[in-house]
């Protein structure tokens, strides 16, 4: 039953594997064979001795994360010889490093019918598709691209989380002449609007389908290029329009200038770069030059897809002295409790106890509201009924979307830190950085490093934070831990070892299902066991420090376990869960037992045990109390997955009280700074509510204003 379990679990990874954290996406769909490009052999002529192919090399191409994957075979006349992949815009460690193990797959057994590589999926799909264009073309499987039929085409494919996009096509006989988004349910709109945008004008342009996605919008990319071919599909045929765009070769750009330079544009780099614009008040300007680049096509970051809460402190006498930010540190400490960094930066803390007041000025400034959700902290506050509701972080980076553009400081997109430029001394001068048509140096007074964490690198992840290796990712796929990894390059030091997660189901979904929320979050009393069929963890914990317990069993999976008398079990068995095959339900634990694939005595053995506490009021061995514990004795029964999505790392470089970049003598690197994701290590280790946005906000903050005010008295 275990491998029917596994069995299970593989091919729904291998269906449905992400994000995007990178973010993985449904891939653009299989096509029939297309013809390829054929090379001649060396030498001459292909042959044409008699056999299933003509011997020569050929070349198939398919859309992967995040662009063209190009397969190329070469064959004798019965036999392919040698396979090649290429996409140098695949995800380096994952992506790009299961190219030469799709590669060799395709060799062994001959067909493009591979397995494909987990947590690769949608350049395992591409490899898949190109690599059946190049045999087809080998075999001679050459199809005429069929005449269109003129007219207005819909469809509509899947996106983020569940949502679609909805697209119409116009085309005449032989063209794409018209490209419009129908509807988006994807959000937030900070993400969305990108794609939306570029992508349906680059097909018009291009007449292919086949276009470049918006860099850490991949769902949505993906979403309107599978809808767009759909309807090709409809109208006759899309194999005309599956070529790829033809690469442009990066040139060596212009060098630039600036005083602050803010690498990463979520709310760390965004407060950076309108705190280090901004004057002695708010409203005034600093009269430096201020450049902000994110490698993604949009502004947010994390924070787009966030909660929107962070915590907060505020002095009534608004004098914010001495004894207030003492007292604040104090109680801060005693709420993280378990909760904060074994090796907690006290100093970081403190120093961001000194802008809250400030940072709440700027942000109002930036046109954002906020609400007070009496438990400590502020929430954004989008408007009643607005589509950023659900994430209400999209409203922030929404509102510093519209804020930026009002200011001089010169935002650019899909533009990528690669190195940083240091001196003779060892002082950061600025980064060599890469954006779609050309590599440039940015020499900057101040560098501020607000990149984000490494939850879409693997290797960093196996690196770094190694009981996390094998965790579902659940983040943005441009997290890819550049920032840290420049910075170690640069001599910083490093704290934590550990991941950013919450319980999940699978890496399209993603955290907090509908059915989750109560069990997360209103700790719904239930039984969680592993694929031994045993209890191995408190549940009545947040959810976040079960995540960590369920990333230490085989297979960083545990199963939930509640009865129908259970509160919360009206949230469990919905078609749609059901078919998904992460929700079961069975009128027997037995029969339970048997569709989740986990042994079936055990899984009795546990449930004994668990009613035996609750009957007694005794001591349960997990540390759970009976109170907080449900029998499992009414039936139907509900078992639900429950995986480790990684959101974020907990992996930070160390900083002083200012946002100093240390190394690891603990002696600043000049020039050097860091905020957001890149510093919460050095204060959780584990996610603690409002903590991830009020450390970015106040981070970001707090850089800027010590690397203001160190130009500033120069």
């Amino acid at each position: 039953m275990r491998k029917r379990f596994f069995a299970l679990v593989t091919a729904a990874a291998l269906a449905l594997s992400m994000i995007g954290c990178g973010e993985k996406e449904t891939p653009v769909e299989s096509s029939v064979y297309s013809e390829g490009n054929h090379t001649k052999e060396a030498g001459g002529e292909a042959s044409v001795e008699s056999g299933i192919y003509t011997a020569g090399t050929y070349t198939g191409e398919a859309v992967g994360y995040g662009g063209t994957v190009s397969v190329t075979i070469t064959t004798d006349a019965n036999n392919i010889t040698d396979v090649k992949i290429t996409g140098d815009q695949e995800t380096p460690a994952v992506g790009g490093a299961a190219l030469e193990t799709l590669a060799g797959q395709i060799k062994e057994i001959q067909s493009a019918e591979i397995d494909g590589v987990s947590g690769a999926t949608l350049t395992s799909n591409a490899a898949r598709e190109g690599a059946a264009k190049a045999i087809a073309a080998a075999r001679g499987e050459r199809m005429e691209a069929a005449a269109l039929t003129p007219g207005t085409y819909t469809a509509t494919k899947e996106g983020y989380q569940k949502e679609h996009v909805t697209v119409s096509v116009t085309v005449d006989a032989n063209s794409i002449t018209d490209v419009q988004i129908v509807e988006v349910t994807d959000h937030p709109s900070t993400i969305t609007d990108a794609p939306c945008r570029q992508i349906p004008a680059a097909i018009l342009v291009n007449q292919t389908y086949n276009v470049d996605g918006v860099t850490g919008a991949t769902f949505t990319s993906n979403a309107i290029r599978n809808a767009v071919r759909d309807c090709l599909e409809q109208a006759g045929g899309s194999e005309a329009f599956s070529g790829a765009v033809e690469k442009v070769s990066l040139t060596q750009g212009e060098d630039v200038h600036t005083d602050i330079l803010v690498v990463g544009g979520g709310a760390a780099g965004m407060v950076a770069a309108a705190e280090a614009y901004s004057g002695n008040n708010v409203d005034e300007v600093s009269g430096l030059k201020v450049m902000l680049i994110e490698k993604a096509g949009f502004l947010g970051g994390s924070t787009s897809v966030s909660g929107g809460c962070f915590y907060t402190y505020e002095d009534e006498s608004g004098v914010y002295d001495e004894a207030w930010r003492q007292n604040v540190v104090r109680e801060e400490i005693e709420h993280l409790a378990g909760d904060k960094q074994e090796n907690f930066n006290e100093a970081l803390l403190y120093g961001e106890t000194g802008v809250m007041a400030r940072t709440l000025q700027l942000l109002n400034h930036a046109y954002a509201t906020f609400t007070d959700t009496g438990l400590g902290w502020l929430c954004f506050d989008p408007p009643e009924g607005g589509e950023d509701k659900k994430w209400a972080g999209s409203y922030m980076t929404k509102k510093m979307n519209v804020y930026l553009p009002t200011t001089d400081i010169d935002v650019r997109l899909e533009t990528g830190a690669t190195d940083l430029l240091m001196d003779e001394n060892g002082a950061v001068i600025g980064v060599a950085v890469k954006d779609k048509t050309s590599t440039y140096n940015i020499y900057a007074g101040k560098v501020i490093l607000a990149c984000g964490g490494f939850g879409a690198n693997k290797e960093m992840t196996a690196r770094y934070a190694p009981d996390y290796a094998d965790a579902l990712v659940f983040c943005a796929g441009t997290n890819t831990g550049d920032g840290i990894a420049m910075a170690v390059e640069a001599g910083a030091g490093l704290v934590g070892d550990t991941m950013f997660t919450q319980l999940g189901v699978n890496d399209i979904i993603g955290i907090r299902p509908d059915f989750c929320m109560p069990f997360i979050f209103g700790m719904g009393k239930f039984m969680g066991v592993n694929l031994n069929g045993e209890r191995f963890m408190n549940e009545y914990v947040t959810g976040y420090n079960r995540a960590q317990a369920v990333a230490h069993q085989d297979n960083t999976t545990g199963w939930g376990i509640v009865d129908s008398d259970n509160e919360n079990a009206g949230a469990l068995g919905s078609e749609s869960d059901l078919e998904a095959g992460y929700v079961f339900v069975a009128d027997t634990l037995e029969e339970l037992a048997e569709k989740i694939g986990i042994p079936a005595d055990k899984l009795v053995e546990s449930a004994e045990a668990y009613n035996a506490v609750i009957d007694s009021n005794g001591t349960d061995p997990f540390g759970n109390s009976a109170e907080t514990m449900d029998r499992l004795d009414t039936a139907p029964y509900y078992g639900w997955l429950m995986r480790p999505c990684t959101i974020t790392s907990l992996v930070a470089v160390k900083v002083d009280d200012s946002a100093r970049v240390l190394d690891e003598d603990g002696q600043p690197i000049e020039n050097l700074f860091a905020a957001g994701d890149m510093v919460l290590g050095n204060l959780l280790k584990c996610y603690n509510a409002a903590r991830g946005v009020g450390n970015a906000i106040y981070s970001g903050d707090l850089a800027a204003q010590t690397a203001k005010a160190e130009l500033q008295s120069k």
